[in-house]
């Protein structure tokens, strides 16, 4: 008779593995454009696409877009290709390409002008990689009392109401103690 695995001593040990990713578990990693900013900005949005009909109603939104504000965005981003489509009775659209080769696109039906304005915004503050999930395997029902820690929560309050430069608020701070000190702390103990 053929021996049966034992599923009682699986479960024990799917469960160690589980424990060991504790901390942030990803949906993919964290990527940003390689060497983007260090020597020139790159912009990483290519191209944009406006397809709208010229007669809908649900395209009222992209014609006004348009005709008053896309001279404006085309001036600001001049590395920016964009190319208005005028489709017989077809859903508006806004397709925009990245220089990785993702394209995005956002539907634009019945979408006032500022909508619009707020989608094409996004897509060129984009970098085109899709957006990652953090997922924390840790959670609380009641958030921190103490709050969110940031860098300046100890900092002196004489910082807001001193005149700068001040001799006093820029002397190095280190966790080192130098060789003097060290001497110093000795002869008074």
């Amino acid at each position: 008779m053929p021996a049966l695995p034992r599923v009682d001593r699986l479960k024990p040990i799917y469960t160690a593995a589980k424990a060991l990713n504790f901390g942030w578990r990803f949906s993919d990693f964290l990527k940003i454009p390689n060497y983007n900013g260090i020597s020139r900005y790159t912009n990483q949005l290519h191209r944009v696409t406006f397809r709208f009909c010229k007669q809908s109603e649900d395209s009222v939104g992209v014609r006004n877009f348009i005709e008053e504000r896309l001279v404006e965005i085309g001036k600001q981003n001049p590395s920016v290709v964009i190319y208005a489509q005028p489709v017989r009775n077809t859903t508006p659209t806004i397709r925009a390409e990245y220089g990785n080769g993702r394209q995005l696109q956002i539907n634009a039906k019945n979408l006032s002008m500022d909508d619009i304005t707020k989608d094409v915004h996004l897509l060129f503050s984009r970098s085109g990689n899709p957006v990652t999930k953090l997922e924390s395997r840790q959670s609380a029902l009641v958030p921190s009392i103490q709050g969110q820690w940031t860098p300046i929560t100890w900092l002196s309050t004489a910082m807001n109401t001193e005149n700068l430069p001040n001799k006093n608020l820029s002397t190095f701070k280190s966790c080192k103690t130098s060789a003097t000190e060290y001497l110093q702390q000795k002869n008074a103990e």
